[in-house]
């Protein structure tokens, strides 16, 4: 009975250690998703990109070491960008797909502030 019981505990303890990882993972996406959509917000209609306006949407950017196998010089620059993959850009097709849904049932996609 005691080491069925500790066996639990264990196990419970183990699941809160876990959830409080997801939650903090989705508290980050949270808060990326966030500040992605203040920037976009506030990048509405710019005519140049200046860098005050890229800066908030890069997350990391990593420089490698140079390669100069050829008679030319490369380096490799890896650019993380904040939120990159949690928004999908529909196609045109799935645009028209919703605009139609929306014409045909607009009482279910009214929002409410």
């Amino acid at each position: 009975m005691l080491q069925n019981y500790e066996k639990e505990q264990k196990a419970l303890t183990q699941d809160v250690a876990e959830s409080q990882q997801t939650l903090q993972e989705a508290n980050q996406k949270v808060t990326d998703l966030r500040l992605l959509l203040r920037t976009l917000r506030e990048m509405t209609g710019i005519t140049e990109l200046t860098p005050t306006l890229v800066t908030p949407l890069i997350e990391r950017i990593e420089v490698h070491n140079n390669d100069k196998s050829s008679s030319h010089c490369y380096v490799k620059v890896d650019i993380d960008f904040t939120a990159a993959g949690m928004i999908d850009i529909p196609t045109e097709q799935e645009i028209l797909a919703m605009m139609e849904e929306i014409r045909e049932n607009p009482q279910d996609f009214r929002f409410v502030a």
